[in-house]
């Protein structure tokens, strides 16, 4: 029997017909092999999933008002809060990837006094010239708080400020509570800035300044556009924090969190992991780093975005101005072929400016995307839009582009890769939940250091809930943001290579860019040895090695970091995020 005739069967056998026809397409759609395909499957769809509608630029908010620091002061009058930066005569180090003028990022110069002196570096010093604090005695969260309500009529109406009562709570339900869906939520305006620790971690000095210097630039110094939180970590199978309020403050007080910081902790344990997320059946955060700041979203849905920083994230100059950099260029940036985009590293020397690099995409992809709208698999009915023009090639350019003006769902920090082709990503056959298995279209952008939007944290969430679907962390947001048709951005950031001088080993990395690809899309094995030494990736020493000779400050050492800079016997720091600068 032919599938074309079975579909044509007199009355009486409409129903068996129809269920045959059915099997026949679900069966030929699970076996076909992996594809980008964003075609509606409108047989299979749920159609009572609300789809969002095409997103209108979002309008700036007003001037922000000045915030009370920590010394008391406005910090609009007060020049022991701030940030030196200064001019040297000496060229500024060119990124290897990315670009500060691109990424539009203020090419800046600091001492480790002029960056750090205003947090409680050098205090103990005799000549620290700066008023000092009692840091024990400052209210971070309250200074937070302050801040925003002294800004509150910039933001929407929905806008709140934040306070680290312990909302989460374990379920023991077999059917867990239903999820909010992205139509019962207004925007805020406001992104949490969560940074993960864990009890048992000692906060070095080095901690503490950094710690207090993403609350000053990035909350207080934006009018409250940022809040920053401490997610702790409790460990150990027995933790059974939420058992009680007094087992809980019994955990907050054995944490070893500074006093200062109080008022921004909140714990969560895996226990808590495990009663939502039985299905997915792991928890570790090499495997499912995102499921704390899901469930963060689910219980304090207050924010549209999300940012998950870790301890060893280093910002060498201002945090908020780079992190308001990342976020304007994310929302400039259109939806067609940022996927596309997000394959390739930007690596000036090769392809020019962002604008000739996006150019050499578009021709790379032949003015197509594999990406318009959600790219459909049967386990997942988007909420993303509909787009607004049939066809990729049919899209606007420039201003009237779709998402221009649209903030980004996800919004990643190194390049992605098509997890299906890779043959060296050690996560690719760690998949579960999904229909097709590991055939299912994937990206990866290791490493997993992201913001996501809460529509798209509530999407993860849904989905290992429901049907236990597990990928790996650096997998999770890219992937599920282009299942649900969400937007992603990958910004031109400044990253450095370590061995500048190997120029075999940096075409390893860069692999020929977009004029050379064949098929439009990046390297799918992008990741290299350590050994290679980035300024940003997963997993090298240099960044802490760039920190160290920052801080040791000698000017007369034959090794330094080449992007340090040195004048006057000074050492000088570019304005660069560095990963990993691990304490302990």
């Amino acid at each position: 029997m032919s599938f074309s005739r079975s579909c044509r069967r007199p009355r009486r056998l409409a129903l068996v017909a129809l269920m045959l026809c059915a099997s026949s397409i679900l069966t030929l759609y699970i076996m076909a092999p992996p594809t980008w395909e964003f075609a509606p499957l409108n047989f299979f769809e749920d159609h009572s999933v609300k789809r969002m509608p095409v997103a209108e630029p979002l309008a700036p908010l007003s001037k922000r008002v000045a915030c009370q620091g920590p010394r008391g002061r406005d910090l609009s009058s007060s020049p022991d809060d701030e940030l030196l930066s200064v001019k040297l005569n000496i060229s500024y180090p060119t990124p290897f990837i990315g670009s500060h003028k691109d990424l539009g990022l203020e090419q800046t110069w600091m001492t480790v006094d002029g960056r750090y002196g205003p947090y409680g570096y050098g205090e103990e010093d005799g000549a620290y010239g700066r008023a000092k604090v009692d840091w024990d005695k400052v209210n971070w969260g309250g200074l937070q708080n302050k801040c925003f309500e002294q800004n509150k009529q910039r933001f929407p109406r929905a806008a709140t400020g934040f306070t680290n009562e312990p909302r989460f709570r374990p379920t023991d339900a077999e059917v867990p509570p239903a999820v909010p869906t992205w139509d019962q939520f207004n925007s805020t305006r406001r992104t949490a800035i969560v940074v993960r620790a864990y009890n048992g971690f000692h906060y070095k000095p080095e901690d503490m300044f950094n710690l207090r210097s993403l609350m000053v630039e990035t909350s207080l110094r934006t009018g409250g556009e940022y809040a920053v939180v401490l997610l702790v970590n409790i460990r150990g199978k027995d933790s059974n924090i939420f058992a009680s309020k007094e087992s809980y403050d019994k955990a907050f007080e054995a944490a070893n969190i500074p006093e200062e910081f109080h008022s921004i902790a909140l714990l969560w344990d895996e226990a808590l992991l495990k009663s939502w997320y039985p299905k997915v059946g792991e928890h570790r955060t090499e495997w499912q780093v995102f499921q704390p700041l899901q469930l963060f979203a689910l219980h304090y849905p207050e924010f549209d975005h999300y940012w998950q920083l870790e301890m060893d994230v280093r910002f060498l100059g201002d945090a908020g101005a780079y992190l308001d950099a990342v976020s304007a260029f994310a929302r400039a940036e259109p939806r067609k072929q940022a996927l596309e985009r997000s394959t390739f590293p930007h690596v000036p020397a090769e392809d020019g400016d962002y604008a000739a690099f996006a150019a050499a995409v578009d021709a790379a992809n032949a003015g197509g995307s594999r990406v318009w709208g959600p790219v459909r698999i049967p386990d997942v009915s988007p909420i993303g839009p509909v787009p607004p023009v049939r066809r990729p090639r049919d899209d606007a350019r420039g201003a009237g582009a779709w998402g221009v003006g649209e903030d980004a769902d996800v919004v990643v920090t190194s390049a992605c890769a098509d997890a299906t082709s890779s043959t060296t990503w050690v996560y690719r056959d760690w998949v579960g939940g999904l229909r097709r298995g590991r055939d299912t279209p994937r990206l990866f952008c290791p490493p997993a250091i992201m913001r996501s939007s809460r529509a798209l944290l509530l999407a993860v969430h849904d989905a290992q809930v429901r049907l236990g679907v597990r990928l790996p962390s650096e997998s999770t947001l890219p992937s599920f943001a282009m299942w649900h048709g969400l937007k992603m951005s990958y910004p031109p950031q400044p990253v450095y290579f370590g061995r500048r001088d190997d120029a075999e080993l940096a075409r390893d990395w860069y692999r020929g860019g977009p004029r050379n690809s064949s098929g439009g899309l990046g390297p799918s094995d992008p990741q290299r040895s350590p050994e290679g030494g980035l300024s940003w990736w997963w997993e090298n020493k240099w960044p802490r090695e760039i920190v160290d000779a920052w801080v040791a400050g000698d000017a007369g050492r034959a090794d330094l970091p080449y992007l340090l800079g040195v004048e006057g016997g000074r050492v000088y720091a570019p304005n660069v995020a560095l990963h990993p600068v691990k304490t302990q």
